[in-house]
């Protein structure tokens, strides 16, 4: 995908879901946007810079944390973030480049649901820092991560899994390694500046659109 284009497809991003709905889900997201249940199960595409891939997210899996992730891939909170963790076994995403927006987040974490399903590979999973601190950061499985299921305080909980495009994921660029993971204070301090400044090269999501059934 051009620059041109993903930068098309940002702004576009801006319009979608409501205009003013969207942008007071996102920004100042009140209990009751919070507390919407998810359907059952739904499909969201991602466009990014390096192509699209679908993700089938499944309630049952993960109610709390389907729910969370039905809300910002419905109000794009996701348009402009970078993937900004890629190795061999995940790539990680989540912050939104925005430090503003980061802010309003940061202290929205969720209870954490149990482990149901398994961290196998094409699989999606909140991150966490402890015990209920999921927010808005995730990562998909490039490869079987059994020990994900167990460690970390709890285990971390599948929420979905990719089922088409997983040849764009395997893609992502992975130049940097794991070293703009150890810097998530700056990037949540100064945002994409700070990415594209000390990680360039790092693919971007333009979008993220729900599948129609």
């Amino acid at each position: 995908m051009s620059q041109r284009t993903l930068s098309a497809l940002l702004a576009v991003s801006t319009l979608a879901c409501g205009g003013a709905k969207a942008h007071q889900a996102i920004w100042e997201p009140s209990v009751s946007d919070l507390a919407v249940h998810a359907p059952d199960s739904f499909r969201v595409t991602f466009e990014t810079s390096a192509g699209e891939f679908v993700v089938a997210f499944y309630r049952d899996l993960a109610p709390l944390g389907v729910d969370r992730i039905y809300h910002l891939t419905r109000y794009n909170f996701y348009a402009g973030a970078r993937f900004f963790r890629v190795n061999p076994g995940l790539v990680q995403f989540g912050l939104s480049g925005q430090p503003a927006l980061d802010s309003v987040w940061a202290d929205l974490s969720i209870p954490d649901d149990p482990v149901v399903g398994s961290n196998t590979r094409g699989t999606i999973s909140f991150a966490k820092a402890g015990p209920g601190t999921r927010n808005t950061q995730v990562f998909i499985n490039r490869q079987d991560n059994p020990l994900y299921d167990t460690c970390c305080a709890g285990g971390f909980p599948p929420i979905g899994r990719v089922v088409s495009g997983m040849e764009t994921v395997d893609a992502l660029f992975a130049g940097h390694g794991e070293s703009p993971v150890n810097y998530q204070d700056s990037i949540t301090m100064l945002g994409n500046s700070f990415l594209d400044e000390q990680y360039p090269g790092l693919d971007t999501i333009a979008m993220t659109r729900a599948v129609e059934p």
